[in-house]
């Protein structure tokens, strides 16, 4: 009986005597300095524990961001453009995604029972240096996607460039984060402005002309759809303004098993531009039935095609993956 009772409360007596107190150090507010920016972590290893404190230091620049933005909806903007940081506080807040600071120093390292503790700082000159290296690495890419453009087909470089999201919100994010340093100079942000506004430009002349087998009348009006569904333009004709062409081949098999009528529909989708170059070409194979007449499998198999570019989207089907 008693070895019972010591067996169920040492559990307990182990548990009492574990330590669980962070260190003094831990829990004691850090002195502000002009030179660094501090932070603590907690975690259940060492490894956790400095990745809290990195987040931590973070935080403290994306809260100081925040702010700013939220005090000024057009923060500024870059070098008279037309792009500016209206509504950007809507995009950018304490959660965004967290820069990889580089001279992190971790200045004092405890653990308990139950966690690891870590101290850490970063020189403020070091976190306003890599900034501003990421700023130049931005814009140096900017340049050279409006390079490109000159000798690439308009519709495969929109691909490239049409989602700048994440470019845009690091762009401000760390043009914010040096002016909370109180570095009012951000550089020559040229290139960024200029893509974007490319990318509408090059978007407008983007006409796409889908020709279509006598048969596949309804599968051309869906992927009209599906075009339009992403902001690209298309027409039923050849004009002048056309700037690439959709030429659908379908080829429709017909088989009769038992009571049921099958149709299995090939259709070949090449995409060209107007210089002739093709850009690609794929194959999609639908099919139906019915137990009534080849009319109904044939609608059979142009639903399922149309299901088929819904589940893979328009660029996939066609064979360009979107980048």
């Amino acid at each position: 009986m008693i070895k019972r009772i010591y067996a169920a409360l040492l559990p307990l007596i182990i548990a009492g005597c574990q330590s669980t107190t962070p260190p003094d150090w831990y829990v004691v507010e850090t002195v502000n300095d002009p030179s660094y920016i501090y932070s603590v972590g907690e975690g259940r290893s060492l490894n956790l524990a400095k990745k809290s404190a990195l987040s931590q230091i973070n935080e403290q620049l994306w809260t100081q961001v925040d702010s700013s933005f939220t005090k000024d909806e057009q923060f500024r903007q870059l070098n008279s453009s037309s792009l500016s940081f209206e509504n950007v506080k809507n995009t950018v807040t304490a959660k965004s995604a967290q820069l990889t600071l580089i001279g992190t120093e971790y200045l004092r390292s405890e653990h308990n029972d139950i966690a690891y503790y870590v101290q850490a700082r970063v020189k403020r000159d070091n976190v306003k240096s890599q900034i501003e290296s990421e700023l130049n690495q931005i814009e140096s890419n900017a340049k050279a996607q409006l390079k490109n453009l000159s000798h690439q087909d308009t519709l495969t470089w929109w691909l490239e460039n049409n989602d700048l999201e994440d470019e845009l919100s690091d762009l401000y994010v760390r043009i914010g984060i040096l002016s909370t340093m109180n570095e009012k100079d951000a550089g020559d942000i040229t290139y960024l402005p200029k893509l974007v506004a490319k990318v509408d430009q090059v978007k407008s002349g983007i006409v796409v002309y889908i020709k279509p087998d006598a048969n596949d009348r309804k599968s051309a009006a869906f992927l009209a759809e599906k075009f339009g569904a992403v902001g690209i333009n298309t027409t039923t004709t050849m004009t002048r303004t056309v700037s690439h062409v959709l030429s659908m081949n379908s080829d429709y098999r017909k088989n009769k098993v038992g009571d049921a009528f099958i149709t299995t529909k090939v259709t070949e989708l090449s995409l060209q531009n107007n210089k002739g170059q093709t850009l690609s070409t794929s194959e999609v194979i639908s099919t139906g039935n019915s137990v009534s007449n080849f009319k109904l499998s044939h609608e059979g198999a142009e639903r399922h095609f149309s299901e088929q570019i819904e589940e893979k989207g328009i660029w996939q089907s066609l064979g360009l993956q979107k980048i």
